[in-house]
């Protein structure tokens, strides 16, 4: 007998995510919301991975494991899209070594009435168990209120990630993907659906935990084409903005959150998995600075003294300057973590 399309399918691409994987699962298919397939795609992992899914699979019936040859979550994000049955009404995405709160999905669900997009808060659990929480007042919004919520709800964090969300399966369709980056393909694939979005549901209450694990740094991965991918998030955005007729101040704040990522580009190359040697981190960091975007875009930032000082510091096209200042500031930050999230968190 055909099993019926579920309302809810949520993705989960993972690789060699044996330690975290099988609570990450479980705390989708015991969600108080019932009427769910959860579609997880084994992204070529070479530890316990499968083997894990095949014995949760054999319990719950709901799980539906893909394997594929490695190639990045992006492209089992969207190997996960193409198993999702037509019939199926809503879309959520999920990490292999995180977790949803047990009425997660019921509490999106409930809240999905009239919108094609629903965001709900998240918590950020760092290794040594601290927790922050991310969230926006009740809210829904059409394409002409989003217009002056838009910078406000960019520099929350909202648009950074594709978790913590409910996406309607027509919204996505066969028009939107994610592009094939090992760096922010979520927010340009956000940033895509938000283009033909008729309308946004912003809930407040945390209920997605995004969990950071022993050995897990406030740096992030170094990735070579980050600076790539920060001025096409841009371009859409500006392009995004344009659509929606927002204001300077919108601009300021979007100006704002690209000097951010542009400031990550250069603090990810004290990264201890970059492999860059000093000549190779100063050709990165010319090529950063010498780009006519990012001269144009790091001025009048919202943010107060640290990141304006910072963009004088990208717009001087020093390129050792640049290299000493960011190198600083990622000593400083392992003396105090709270430097770095403030810089990173700052609304």
């Amino acid at each position: 007998m055909e099993q019926k399309a579920a309302g809810l399918a949520v993705i989960m691409p993972a690789f060699n995510a044996g330690k975290y994987i099988e609570k990450a699962v479980r705390s989708i298919l015991e969600q108080t919301y019932r009427d769910l397939r959860l579609i997880v795609v084994d992204d070529g992992s070479t530890d316990d991975t499968a083997q894990i899914l095949r014995r949760i699979q054999q319990q719950d019936g709901r799980l539906s494991p893909i394997s594929v040859p490695n190639g990045g979550p992006a492209l089992a994000r969207n190997r996960g899209l193409e198993a999702v049955e037509p019939e199926t009404r809503y879309v959520m995405f999920a990490d292999a070594d995180d977790e949803l709160l047990p009425d997660a999905v019921e509490y999106a669900m409930a809240g999905a009435e009239g919108a094609d997009m629903v965001f709900f808060g998240f918590t950020i659990v760092d290794a040594a168990g601290r927790q922050r929480n991310y969230c926006e007042p009740e809210q829904l919004l059409d394409r002409e209120t989003l217009r002056s919520a838009f910078g406000r709800l960019y520099k929350a964090n909202l648009f950074n990630q594709v978790w913590g969300k409910l996406f309607k399966r027509e919204l996505i369709g066969q028009a939107h993907r994610f592009p094939d980056y090992r760096w922010g393909e979520d927010r340009l694939f956000i940033f895509s659906c938000l283009e033909d979005a008729r309308s946004l549901k912003i809930l407040p209450e945390c209920k997605y935990r995004y969990i950071m694990h022993p050995g897990e740094s406030l740096i992030s991965r170094f990735c070579l084409d980050k600076p790539r991918v920060c001025l096409e998030a841009d371009s859409v955005v500006q392009r995004l903005c344009a659509s929606l007729g927002c204001g300077e101040d919108t601009d300021a704040d979007c100006r704002y959150m690209f000097a951010k990522s542009i400031f990550s580009c250069m603090t990810t190359l004290s990264s201890r998995k970059c492999s860059l040697n000093l000549r190779e981190k100063a050709d990165y960091v010319r090529g950063i600075v010498n780009e006519p975007q990012v001269q144009q875009r790091c001025r009048n930032v919202f943010g107060g003294s640290l990141p304006n000082m910072l963009c004088s510091v990208v717009r001087s096209r020093q390129v050792w300057l640049n290299l000493a200042v960011f190198r600083l500031l990622v000593l400083a930050g392992r003396i105090s973590p709270g430097l770095f999230t403030r810089l990173k968190h700052r609304k």
